[in-house]
């Protein structure tokens, strides 16, 4: 019997659909399978994918001067239906490209880590029997997530899955499974070895801040500055590959010891394991990463969307604490830091939310659903055969 074959289709509008896609890569290595990741905007349509991309980019900042136009997009079409002129001539973008893979791989599976269109419809129009999967990757719903009906859904709540219900999806098609992050997330435990790394003292409190690159808004440093100058804690800026907005950062901080600016990290789950607070923006699966390394969030003006309601879902549990301004957030995070017991509660909240084994769960069942499927195929065939 030959190896399955799984496409996943991604794209690369801030880092964590391509996150997610990685995550179910690496937990599908336990299986005889083939696995392509698929950019689906990227490989069909590659400039107008680098337009779009740049959109989002600027997105934050014309927000912050109240040019709110992605806000405004997305809950312009939370609810869209899938018959609506923009799904059926918007949303087919890539759609081209995809019949052209399906029909030379002839996949077994396709799973969807971003909501492109009507995915199983696709494969249907095509003659192909190709079971479809959506994972959705923020603690929101949006309409678009739900275009291909026939789809199997993984979501992150309860909440998430009877939305999904009541808009016409079966029961049995949603499993609460969390949203995937990567393996190094779910595995770490606190490495003493980072501390010594990165000059960094373990007695102190160490508030992490993720900066640069899809990390919080970039804004007056000011409200650094007062962070920085929070008794008895360390701050770690990680600017990402944003190597202006670290060099502006050393400059400001040259003489402050107790601030560690770094670009790059290969492994920010090190980071994040010795970290009692983190600022950062509230993509989905940062904010999962930070559930299962429990580390209570902070937030200030999170960008309207997915990110907003991601972030007043946390706010709402327990687990994050989300302000307009960064000087409130200044105010907040010395409050925690001087009332322990407020960071203990936040901690046992993000406990009973996280969902470490997500990635691993969506896997084994995927593998399933193709097991049950081909155990059907074959014992059709057989009665086929034996009544011709």
């Amino acid at each position: 019997m030959k190896r399955p074959k799984i496409f996943i289709l991604t794209a690369s509008y801030g880092d964590g659909h391509v996150q997610v896609a990685n995550a179910l890569q690496e937990q599908f290595k336990r299986y005889e399978v083939d696995i392509r990741i698929i950019n689906l905007m990227a490989e069909a349509h590659p400039h107008w994918d680098s337009f779009v991309k740049y959109i989002y980019l600027q997105s934050s900042k014309w927000a912050a001067v109240g040019i709110d136009y992605y806000g405004w997009s997305y809950y312009s079409t939370r609810k869209i239906t899938r018959k609506h002129p923009l799904v059926t001539a918007g949303f087919s973008i890539g759609s081209g490209k995809l019949k052209h893979l399906l029909k030379e791989e002839q996949p077994d599976a396709v799973i969807s880590t971003f909501p492109y269109f009507d995915v199983s419809q696709v494969c249907k129009n095509l003659g192909m029997d190709v079971q479809t999967f959506t994972i959705v990757t923020d603690f929101d719903l949006h309409q678009r997530w739900i275009l291909s009906p026939n789809d199997r859904y993984y979501v992150a709540t309860e909440t998430l899955k009877e939305g999904i219900r009541s808009r016409g999806i079966a029961e049995e098609q949603i499993v609460v499974s969390g949203i995937p992050i990567r393996k190094i997330f779910s595995d770490m435990i606190r490495v003493d070895g980072t501390f010594a790394k990165y000059g960094l003292r373990s007695e102190l409190k160490m508030t992490l801040v993720l900066s640069g690159g899809y990390g919080i808004r970039q804004s007056d440093d000011g409200w650094l500055q007062q962070l920085a100058s929070i008794e008895g804690q360390q701050v770690v800026i990680v600017c990402g590959r944003n190597e202006r907005r670290k060099q502006e950062l050393e400059q400001v901080f040259a003489q402050a010891p107790n601030v560690h600016v770094l670009g790059y990290v290969d492994n920010v789950a090190a980071l994040m394991s010795c970290a009692d607070v983190l600022v950062t923006k509230a993509g989905g699966i940062t904010l999962s990463e930070a559930l299962v390394m429990n580390v209570p969030v902070f937030i200030a003006r999170p960008q309207p969307g997915q990110e907003l309601e991601n972030a007043r879902f946390l706010m709402r549990e327990g687990g994050a604490v989300v302000v307009r301004r960064e000087s409130e957030l200044v105010r907040e995070i010395e409050a925690v830091y001087q009332y322990p017991l407020k960071l203990q509660e936040m901690k046992q909240a993000m406990r009973r939310l996280a969902k470490p084994e997500a990635a691993a769960l969506m896997v084994d069942d995927v593998v399933d659903q193709l097991i049950v499927t081909q155990a059907t195929k074959t014992t059709e065939a057989c009665r086929t055969y034996q009544y011709s």
